[in-house]
């Protein structure tokens, strides 16, 4: 918990100062980590017996997150129409050389640049939205509020399991304190940004509130999908970055989901 709350300490602010800049610093970083994060994600396929292509997994992820920052979702299925190409043509290359499983192999491939590619870039596009800065000051901070709940009131209370098999420390309790306190912290994060910053949010404080709900109800998901494929390679976290934390793809896990929930409900029903 020590080491937790000293990477937090760090991290919270250098992540305050990048969403605040924005631009191509945000961009810039965003990237970066998602290109760690697929990192991680394609040694947990080859410690299961998978060989995806690393090389255009990393690329792809790259070139991905730079096109959502400089044009959105313009030229995005070109995009993945050539990378999907690109990782056939080199599964059945492979398979000539020798390989036995080129086709689950593809879908490690396809799965890295989908999952990773195409979800995480969606935090890019939180914050490119008309007033994106609070916008990403709300859904993310929203995430480690519930995150937090969960984690407390499911260490100390918890005793219901929510998924044994995928994430044993994950309790019903925690669950349901997770989205109690996202809820209410998506609210409170509103009082505070239009009460004291005057940041001219457009939410009544029942639309924060259910943003926070859709948000809280939905994120576990992100946690639970990477359990399961860290389940699967037999390791605890995605990597050692982060003393404490783990890796950047086990800090962005819910964030995946978190990302695309708050972009279109923002995009749709809040602006």
């Amino acid at each position: 918990m020590g080491q937790r709350t000293i990477v937090a300490a760090i991290l919270t602010p250098l992540a305050v100062a990048v969403i605040y800049f924005g631009g191509v610093y945000y961009t810039g970083v965003i990237v970066l980590l998602l290109a760690i994060a697929a990192w991680e994600y394609c040694l947990l396929l080859k410690k299961v017996d998978l060989q995806p292509w690393t090389a255009l997994v990393l690329g792809g992820v790259i070139l991905l997150g730079l096109i959502r920052g400089f044009y959105q979702f313009n030229y995005l299925a070109f995009i993945f129409t050539v990378l999907i190409f690109g990782a056939a043509f080199f599964h059945i290359v492979q398979f000539e050389r020798g390989d036995t499983r080129p086709a689950v192999d593809f879908g490690g491939s396809l799965s890295a640049l989908f999952y990773i590619g195409f979800l995480g870039p969606y935090l890019i596009s939180l914050r490119g939205l008309p007033d994106g800065m609070w916008w990403t000051f709300l859904v993310l901070p929203t995430v480690w509020i519930a995150d937090t709940g969960a984690y407390l009131i499911g260490s100390a209370f918890g005793k219901y399991k929510l998924a044994p098999k995928t994430s044993p420390n994950k309790t019903w309790e925690g669950y349901f304190a997770g989205v109690i306190t996202g809820t209410l912290g998506s609210l409170g994060l509103l009082g505070l940004y239009n009460g004291v910053f005057n940041a001219g949010l457009t939410l009544s404080p029942l639309e924060a509130s259910l943003l926070g709900l859709a948000i809280s109800v939905f994120i576990p998901l992100g946690d639970l999908t990477e359990s399961f494929i860290k389940r699967q390679a037999g390791e605890k976290d995605s990597g050692r970055i982060f003393p404490g934390h783990g890796g950047v793809f086990d800090r962005l896990d819910s964030l995946f989901w978190a990302a695309p929930i708050g972009y279109y409900l923002i995009l749709n029903l809040f602006q």
